[in-house]
């Protein structure tokens, strides 16, 4: 079969696959991050994902920073708040294959690093 019905019949199953790839990253994670600027200490702290489809809920430092962000296929951003003064930190990165680790960069107001993460 030719003509645009069977071109609309290969792009629905190209969506469908490009939807069955996205990562899952519900559930525990261990984040290292490493700010650029090496006079500014980074570390690491927990954080619990909970993924519906594409977005992406949950909170870090044992429930004290509400997380939001999105997950599409093997991309991942998110954002929570930190700190006493509560500023915006910004994290995007990759999700392996495997949906075990991922590795991207944040921001936080002027400055910014470089972050791992391990799925625990």
């Amino acid at each position: 079969m030719t003509g645009p019905l069977s071109r609309l019949r290969v792009v629905g199953i190209f969506v469908v696959a490009l939807a069955a790839t996205t990562a899952n990253v519900t559930g525990t994670w261990e984040i290292e991050a490493t700010f650029d600027d090496s006079s500014v200490s980074g570390g690491g702290f927990d954080c619990a994902f909970k993924q519906d489809g594409e977005r992406l809920t949950g909170s870090c430092s044992g429930g004290t920073a509400p997380l939001t962000g999105e997950v599409q296929a093997q991309n991942i951003t998110w954002q929570l708040k930190a700190g006493v003064t509560q500023e915006a930190v910004t994290f995007t990165g990759v999700v392996d294959e495997a949906g075990a680790s991922m590795k991207g960069r944040f921001t936080i107001g002027g400055t910014g690093g470089r972050f791992t993460a391990l799925k625990q």
